[in-house]
């Protein structure tokens, strides 16, 4: 018997054809989410994905704190629903949410001093903000900058004036230096006979009385006597925090403090996690020491094992190698300018080096805090005897700042694959910068200080951060400093070293895509693709296109956090 279609019976006919129709429809029917709708759609953007199989889209799908289409907005509007919000933004620039690669929590309410310029302006705001506390209280604050004294040199002698019975600290910008008054330096028995802690300076005038500033360890000789915040102050600094990291369109904070386990923070952080209470997604960082005990060790790792949810993570051990160029404690291969002073190295290397290789051998991912080239050099060099020794890879160990690295170091970074976790916004040429930190590192120095553009031409992933609160948490002053290297009032024009500029484009990278891999999360957030985290920024005006003066006007209008709304412009 004949199989061509004239010798089919007519029954047999229609059923064919609708199994034709049927498969010709298939696609179209596979797109349709009848039985799995959308819980928000957002439509006519102009979204820059951070994905490089698919740069740009017009719309977003969202279901259960995930994308589901990033596409045209054909595509996304396929999964309304009956239920779906279906959001017109008008046209407006979308991006990735942003991440803070370095960032920390301040607990402890102080005066604010950034930008005083001068001890009287310092002594000012003190007395403003200790009339609003008790008369025995401590006065504390934090802010200010070598440049603020005369001759770049901090004394107590201005606090002593005004605060001759109340003690007062006041902890730098970058907090690296203290400035303590006579009070102070009496109830911590700092005397001229108090020998120099290891890892800290006393600075001292003749006969070796102290001048009230202490650098680095020495700090603390004084700051443990300051009274600690209570549980419930720490709580409700997370949450001022959280919500002000997210109106600057921050979706992950990445805290460098390297608290103990057992600090109440980290009691808070996941008891907030448990409530899905957390406005943004937290990784934070525990201690890195050279001489932890293997205990220790694996103390850690349990932390890092039972934090593994979407709000909050604990994965990563922070150590410090040197200190701030400012202060004169940043480790470097050649004295400072005009002295014979190298800086401060924290730890001999080969201490440094069996201790990085302690945790790598654990699977522990360390950042090392190192802003001199020495430093740096020291980290690179534990990093890659770690890796050696333990026959270990992909541990995306971290070297954080690294603010004046030697160029034939940079391309270590990719041959090691270790992350250089940079902060965009260091490279504002203010006061400080230009009056101090400059004139300390002399020209050839100065002119590879926070590099941006070098760190990219050697193929290093680049995660931008803040160092929050040494400066604002405000990612698009960061890509505004990033790209110009000026002040907000334009200065120098053309940009401070302006050959070490970078696009709007990279800066985005590196505050998103970049930033999520540096925290093991990339393949969650960082870009906008189906699968990932439903995690992005309306922004005021399209970053992409204006002048670079207009990214300082720009404002982020709404923050999407896993689908939820953790912030919207008033």
């Amino acid at each position: 018997m004949s199989n061509s279609p004239m010798h089919l019976p007519l029954r047999m006919l229609g059923m064919l054809a609708t199994l034709a129709t049927l498969a010709a429809l298939a696609p179209s029917l596979s797109a349709q989410p009848a039985a799995l709708p959308a819980d928000a759609i957002y439509t006519n953007a102009r979204i820059w994905t951070g994905d490089a199989a698919q740069p740009s889209a017009q719309a977003l799908a969202v279901r259960d704190g995930k994308l589901v289409a990033v596409g045209t907005a054909a595509q996304a509007l396929a999964y309304r629903g009956p239920s779906t919000k279906v959001v017109d933004l008008q046209g407006r620039r979308v991006v990735p949410g942003f991440s803070d690669a370095h960032w920390h929590l301040p607990t402890t309410a102080q005066a604010d001093l950034t930008d005083a310029k001068s001890p009287a302006e310092i002594v000012r705001r003190l007395k403003a903000w200790a009339a609003k506390r008790p008369a025995e209280a401590w006065v504390v604050g934090r802010g200010w900058t070598p440049s603020d004294f005369p001759n770049n040199t901090p004394h107590r002698r201005f606090l002593d004036a005004a605060f001759p019975n109340q003690p007062v600290v006041l902890t730098d910008r970058d907090g690296h230096q203290s400035i303590a008054n006579g009070s102070a330096l009496a109830l911590a028995k700092v005397t001229a006979e108090t020998p120099d802690p290891p890892r800290g300076v006393i600075e001292r005038e003749a006969q070796g009385v102290p001048t009230g500033l202490l650098k680095e360890a020495a700090r603390q000789l004084v700051v443990r006597l300051i009274p600690e915040p209570t549980v419930a102050d720490i709580a409700r600094r997370i949450d001022e925090e959280t919500r002000k990291a997210a109106s600057f369109g921050i979706v992950l904070i990445q805290d460098a403090s390297g608290r103990a386990p057992e600090h109440p923070v980290f009691t808070i952080l996941r008891a907030a996690a448990k409530a899905d209470t957390l406005r943004v997604r937290y990784r934070a960082a525990f201690p890195f020491t050279p001489d932890a005990s293997a205990a220790t060790v694996r103390r850690y790792t349990m932390l890092r094992d039972s934090t593994t949810g979407p709000w909050l993570r604990v994965g990563i051990a922070k150590g410090m190698l040197d200190g701030t160029v400012d202060a004169k404690t940043a480790a470097m291969l050649e004295p400072y300018a005009g002295s014979d002073d190298t800086g401060l190295p924290f730890w001999p290397a080969a201490t440094l080096n069996k201790g990085v290789a302690r945790y790598d051998s654990a699977g522990i991912q360390v950042e090392l805090h190192a802003i001199g080239d020495r430093a740096v050099r020291t980290a690179l060099d534990a990093y890659a005897h770690a890796a050696k020794v333990n026959r270990t890879q992909g541990r995306r160990h971290r070297i954080e700042h690294i603010e004046v690295p030697a160029l034939t170091d940079l391309p270590r970074f990719k041959q090691l694959g270790v992350i250089a976790s940079t902060q965009a916004v260091f490279a504002t040429p203010d006061q400080t910068t230009l009056q101090n930190y400059a004139p300390l590192l002399g020209p050839e120095r100065s002119s590879r200080a926070n590099a941006f553009k070098k760190f990219d031409a050697a193929g290093a992933t680049q995660a931008f951060g803040s160092d929050y609160p040494v400066f604002p948490m405000d990612v698009l002053l960061g890509i505004y400093t990033a790209v110009t290297r000026q002040t907000k009032e334009g200065t120098p024009k053309g940009g401070w070293y302006p050959e070490n500029r970078i696009t709007v484009e990279a800066a985005l990278r590196h505050y998103t895509k970049d930033a999520a891999y540096a925290a093991f999360m990339e393949q969650e957030t960082g870009s906008l693709e189906v699968g990932k985290f439903a995690d992005f920024v309306v922004l005021s005006a399209d970053i992409m296109t204006i002048p670079p003066s207009d990214l300082l006007k720009t404002r982020v209008l709404q923050t999407i956090i896993g689908g939820r709304q953790a912030y919207r412009r008033p």
